[in-house]
């Protein structure tokens, strides 16, 4: 091991690097307080080029480091890309570092080496995987964070790339905006995959709009179930009817997909429960409540 200075080393070149995204808070405050523990792998050429450690050396020149300490080897390129591939697996890669590890494999031109890497990265070696991880390996820096941000299955990303670049940035900026989880994310993108389908578009208002995750889940469910609107226009007609008192609730599910219904009650005493069931007979007895289940239970769609 030996120190080198950064004006000797081509801080540029990222031929091996699948790392990403560089930045690490945790990595960072580690070496402010420590140094860099674990030497840089450096290529012996002139200038020297980094084979593992891009993010020690970015979180170096972030602190204003002028040398690193680092091991000088003497590697072909198809070694050393073997290298940095099979040294970071000594940790958990995210879905654009295999993608970038799978794409640099790939223009090597080496097949047993890429089925190999293929394998150890959990993937089965079709054409139509090798393509996708291709694409996100070379997809701009915000679906690349988005993707990381989310923790996104290949699942999802397969129906993010079904969209052309204006539409996956409009996306990514509405589910942006708010909390949503990767089941919702994965749950709107087939949902906008189906409306594209069926429309050729997808409904860029309702992203722009939308207030939260479950905002947009039911308008784009409006949109691929148009009865919702009829439906809900419906239970706004029988709760008028049943004019419930101010502490007392009846609601369905939002898309009436399931068959129960759930009656709230708010009460301070023995008396308030007692006046709510006799107004619950009130409306068993009036067919009101068998009027909800009714759309619960789809019978009238």
């Amino acid at each position: 091991m030996t120190t080198i200075p950064l004006d000797h080393i081509d801080l540029h070149d990222r031929r091996f690097c699948i790392s990403y995204p560089l930045e690490n808070d945790l990595l960072l405050a580690s070496i402010r307080r420590l140094g860099i523990i674990h030497p840089l792998i450096l290529l012996d050429r002139t200038p020297l080029i980094v084979v593992t450690g891009f993010k020690r050396l970015a979180m170096a020149q972030k602190l204003g480091f002028t040398a690193i300490p680092a091991i000088l080897m003497d590697l072909d390129e198809r070694e050393a890309l073997l290298y940095t591939i099979h040294d970071n697996l000594t940790r958990d890669l995210n879905l654009v570092e295999k993608a970038h590890a799978i794409d640099k494999i790939l223009h090597t031109g080496s097949v047993d080496e890429l089925r190999e890497t293929i394998t150890l990265l959990g993937f089965q070696p079709h054409n139509k995987i090798l393509t996708h991880l291709s694409a996100i390996a070379s997809a701009e820096v915000t679906v690349k964070d988005f993707i990381v941000t989310h923790n996104l299955a290949m699942k999802s990303t397969r129906y993010l790339f079904g969209f052309d670049t204006e539409e996956r940035g409009a996306i990514i900026n509405a589910l942006s905006r708010f909390h949503v989880t990767e089941s919702m994310i994965r749950e709107a993108l087939e949902t906008l995959s189906l409306l594209k389908v069926r429309t050729a578009a997808i409904p860029l208002v309702d992203l722009a709009e939308a207030v939260d995750g479950k905002d947009l889940e039911g308008r784009l469910k409006e949109r691929t179930h148009p009865s919702l609107s009829a439906l809900h226009r419906k239970l706004q007609g029988i709760k008028q009817q049943a004019a419930l008192p101010p502490d007392m609730d009846i609601r369905v599910d939002p898309f009436f997909e399931k068959e129960y219904i759930d009656i709230r009650i708010r009460a301070k005493s023995d008396e308030d429960v007692a006046e709510a069931v006799r107004k619950l007979h009130a409306l068993i007895d009036a067919d009101l409540i068998r009027s909800i289940f009714d759309l619960t239970k789809g019978r009238i769609r």
